[in-house]
């Protein structure tokens, strides 16, 4: 019995042997699996950063579409802009879709929809849905407003619509006028008078040259501002539009030049205040100039003038 107590033990660590070598070869086998793993994660990660559109900071990740441009085809209205790329994007009329398309990887996108030259005036949003949800409604609207005065009434172009791009607080952009130009003498125009229920007023043009700009309602100076390095100029000013009928001017002047003067007439519209049922948009078509009130968000309503040349007074 005494003799074979050692046997016993010599099988008992052969078999203690072959526990722990089968123990480190299933450690070492779990642990290369893992180190796979994470490097093919790792390799997926970078493959997919090689291949993904551009990174925009968080403040831009999240920035509502602009809209740049817009253009008119017959009964086509064509838009162009800037967003966050790979979003959705879609153009709301009364908060309902008409159009939607995707935002190309460089941040651009195009849409156009019909809008016949006799229909009733509309406002256009832009809804951006980005890759991650987030659904953000841009402050710019695009106002579509068809002319409607006789063709022999002035010189105009009756088959084209008025295009205006707004946004609360800011100034208006003409990107399309129903007439024959801006009022503009040597490069020096006027775009728009936008102004509120309170006589908070902006003034806003462009000029081909440098300079200062200067705002007169009747003789009263209101206002200097400068012409950009873009080329645009514009002033902002509160509760200085009294109710009535005068004219505005709008005077460039350059140094060691003559100055140019724009005079044109103008009259502010009694306030209009939303209630249950009114209209969010009120057209007043005048023979010289298109009056624009438009309701606002939290109440109250925003006003935009848009002028034909023939306004201009000598």
């Amino acid at each position: 019995m005494f003799k074979s107590k050692p046997l016993m033990m010599l099988i008992a660590g052969l078999a203690l042997a072959v526990v722990l070598w089968t123990i480190v070869q299933l450690l070492q086998k779990n642990i290369e699996s893992t180190g796979n793993s994470q490097t093919s994660a790792g390799q997926e990660k970078l493959l997919g950063a090689s291949t993904s559109t551009k990174t925009l900071p968080n403040k831009q990740a999240n920035a509502p579409a602009s809209i740049l441009s817009a253009g008119q085809n017959g009964n086509d209205i064509f838009l162009n802009g800037t967003g966050v790329p790979n979003s959705g994007i879609s153009l709301l009329n009364e908060g309902k879709e008409i159009t939607r398309a995707k935002i190309d990887i460089d941040g651009n996108w195009a849409l156009s929809f019909s809008h016949g030259i006799n229909s009733k005036p509309i406002a256009i949003d832009v809804l951006t849905v980005t890759p991650d949800g987030h659904q953000i409604l841009s402050d710019q609207s695009l106002f579509v407003v068809n002319y409607q005065h006789a063709q022999d009434a002035q010189s105009t172009d009756v088959n084209r619509a008025l295009l205006l791009l707004t946004a609360p607080g800011a100034h208006s952009r003409v990107l399309q006028t129903p007439y024959t130009g801006l009022p503009m003498k040597d490069g020096f125009a006027l775009e728009t008078i936008d102004y509120d229920n309170s006589g908070g007023v902006i003034f806003s043009g462009s000029s081909e040259r440098a300079g200062r700009v200067l705002i007169y309602a009747g003789q009263n100076l209101v206002g200097e501002s400068r012409v950009d390095n873009k080329g645009r100029w514009s002033l902002i000013f509160g509760n200085i539009m009294p109710l009535g009928e005068y004219v505005i001017s709008a005077e460039l002047v350059v140094a060691g030049e003559n100055s140019v003067n724009l005079t044109l007439p103008f009259e502010r519209m009694q306030p209009l205040f939303e209630v249950e049922g009114s209209s969010r948009i009120v057209i007043e078509h005048l023979e010289d100039r298109i009056q624009i009130g438009r309701a606002l968000f939290g109440g109250g309503y925003q006003y935009s003038v848009i002028y034909a040349p023939s306004a201009l007074e000598e």
